[in-house]
């Protein structure tokens, strides 16, 4: 039996990144296969450096302090200068990265499953902060394709996750103002949850292992994983 969640929403936004795809994972195959392409291995604890970088400029793109070209170069700068190497360097290592993380389609674990018996009862849309480059190509591998009824990237649409704007732009493609008809569902406090707290839309935070809840960002329902997504929906 369906929670009444079920009655009450016609559109999920469903976050990519970590919540149906492991973008963790294709992040570190991506850097690593980077770095050894030119001749500059890294160790484990350099990729946490990066990973360190790398959250620091996108926590400034959310807060609409830099625009997604200035996070990609401003990322490997640090990063080459961490290492000593020539921070001139960073939007050509930024380039071949970007490339070789497209290729990195890791799609979670029942996944695909889940969305296919959510289509049944509700229209599904992506909504993601990634880049348009590879999140396309990304999500062209994912099998995911035919179960969206749109994809909704924010460096194609020129406002990003958490803005009440972003999400203004997707109500208004469904061509749906009830704010009501809307759930969205992501693994990130700071841009999903607090993305649909800024645009009057309820929130299913999908809890990463080991992840704090924030008393200033309530999500509307809390699950830990895709078997009680189904359950409440």
């Amino acid at each position: 039996m369906h929670n009444a969640a079920n009655l009450r929403y016609r559109y999920l936004l469903f976050d990519i990144d970590n919540t149906l795809m492991d973008f963790s994972a294709g992040e570190k195959v991506a850097l690593f296969q980077t770095m050894e392409e030119l001749d500059t291995p890294i160790s484990d604890a350099e990729y946490r450096d990066y990973l360190a970088i790398n959250a620091g400029v996108w926590t400034k793109f959310e807060q609409g302090l830099l625009d997604s070209r200035t996070v990609q170069r401003l990322r490997f700068e640090q990063f080459l200068e961490r290492l000593s190497l020539d921070p001139a360097r960073a939007q050509f290592v930024n380039d071949r990265y970007v490339e070789n993380l497209g290729r990195q389609a890791i799609v979670m674990d029942g996944a695909i499953e889940m969305l296919r018996r959510l289509k049944a009862r509700y229209e599904i849309a992506v909504i993601t902060n990634g880049l348009q480059l590879v999140q396309r190509a990304r999500l062209e591998r994912s099998g995911f394709l035919p179960l969206l009824g749109g994809v909704y990237i924010s460096q194609e649409m020129g406002v990003q996750k958490p803005s009440k704007a972003y999400f203004d732009a997707v109500c208004e493609a469904f061509g749906e103002t009830d704010r009501s008809r809307y759930l969205v569902i992501g693994d990130s406090l700071s841009a999903d949850i607090q993305g649909g707290i800024n645009a009057g839309i309820d929130t299913c935070w999908l809890k990463p292992a080991g992840a704090e809840a924030r008393a200033d960002v309530p999500p509307t329902y809390t699950v830990g994983g895709y078997g009680e997504l189904l359950e409440l929906l």
